[in-house]
């Protein structure tokens, strides 16, 4: 069943009406095809959920099967809006990379084609550092301090794109005060 979700979940994601795809391979692989989706959904959308941005994992493997992973830097479930939105101007409030569970029509995303190396340098934002000590809060979480406007969503998706400047993937430096789908936007523009 989770699997059939995260085929679903795909679809949706390169179904959207704001996709753009392109290809950064410069060789074919035995093990699949690999991709990095860079999403950002409206701010706010339908629902009144501000903007938010994320990246996707994709990887069909030979047999047809696909592996799928969509993660974004989130707050805590115990911050209110209100702490989020002050933390632009304070302290950092608790948060943490999780898997995302929603997508929107209207999201937009650049899907990016790359080599199983790229790929696995891209995925490697994911991965707990506490994990490599022997220590990790939850399973599937990955707990990192939120500060909006530079340790955020859009934070996050920068610096797993900048993981593939080297292959040719144009990665436009943020703009103070830009919201995430204005900014996905730029990215698949500069590309």
């Amino acid at each position: 069943m989770k699997k059939l979700m995260y085929v679903l979940t795909f679809a949706a994601f390169a179904g959207a009406a704001l996709a753009k795809e392109i290809d950064l391979r410069v060789m074919t692989d035995q093990s699949g095809d690999y991709d990095v989706a860079f999403c950002a959904r409206p701010s706010p959308d339908t629902t009144g959920k501000p903007g938010h941005a994320f990246v996707s994992f994709s990887h069909v493997q030979a047999s047809g099967d696909r592996d799928f992973l969509a993660i974004g830097h989130t707050v805590g479930a115990d911050v209110s809006p209100a702490k989020a939105i002050w933390s632009y101007f304070g302290s950092p409030v608790s948060g943490l990379l999780k898997e995302e569970r929603y997508t929107a029509i209207k999201q937009n995303c650049l899907d990016v084609n790359v080599n199983k190396a790229d790929y696995d340098r891209a995925k490697a934002f994911t991965a707990d550092p506490l994990a490599q000590l022997g220590i990790s809060a939850t399973d599937g979480v990955v707990l990192e301090a939120y500060k909006l406007g530079s340790d955020d969503c859009m934070t996050f998706l920068i610096d797993v794109a900048n993981s593939l400047k080297s292959r040719g993937l144009h990665v436009p430096q943020r703009n103070s005060g830009e919201l995430p789908m204005a900014y996905v936007q730029r990215l698949s523009d500069a590309n």
